[in-house]
């Protein structure tokens, strides 16, 4: 378990497209078909429902209770894909086990240095991997040429127990 005072922003990698096998230049794609794969998997950090009490300092602050931290995942709008199939194609590309949600009760413990003058309040964070899930498809029916038809971005959390809190400001 880590404390964390910030989080830095990830980096989408972008790969090419991925062409099923077997296509060969005369070979007749349907350009009506929508594939898919997934892109720029990378570790975050999402908020759970696990937080402290506000507290201005300075002074020090400190979450300590037993409770069941709740992590969920979540993508911008529908996917266009099957869940369970990201998640299968998670942990065969990137080597991780996701789910659509994790919980954990256990007895947590944690506390930091609130600075003077400041409001702040403990927010634990759990380890999950996000991806892009693109959707694509060929523009013409020689295979030479295909088109993003939409990608949304899709967060799940690891199935594992790493955690981090970070001091949340309130201003």
């Amino acid at each position: 378990m880590r404390l964390r005072r910030g989080i830095a922003a990830g980096v989408l990698i972008a790969t090419g497209v991925v062409v099923p096998a077997g296509t060969a230049a005369a070979a007749k794609c349907n350009t009506s078909t929508v594939y898919w794969y997934a892109r720029g998997g990378h570790e975050v950090y999402v908020g759970t429902n696990l937080y402290s009490d506000w507290m201005e300092g300075p002074g020090r602050i400190t979450y300590q209770k037993t409770a069941t931290s709740e992590s969920n995942s979540s993508w911008s709008g529908d996917l266009g894909v099957s869940i369970p199939l990201v998640i299968a194609e998670i942990q065969n590309k990137y080597s991780k086990t996701v789910g659509k949600s994790h919980a954990v009760t256990d007895s947590w413990s944690y506390t930091a240095e609130v600075p003077a003058g400041k409001v702040r309040r403990l927010h634990q964070l759990k380890q999950s991997w996000r991806v892009q899930v693109v959707r694509w498809k060929y523009t013409t029916s020689d295979c030479k040429k295909t088109k993003e038809v939409s990608n949304k971005t899709a967060t799940f959390p690891t199935k594992n127990r790493d955690y981090m809190w970070i001091l949340v400001g309130r201003e």
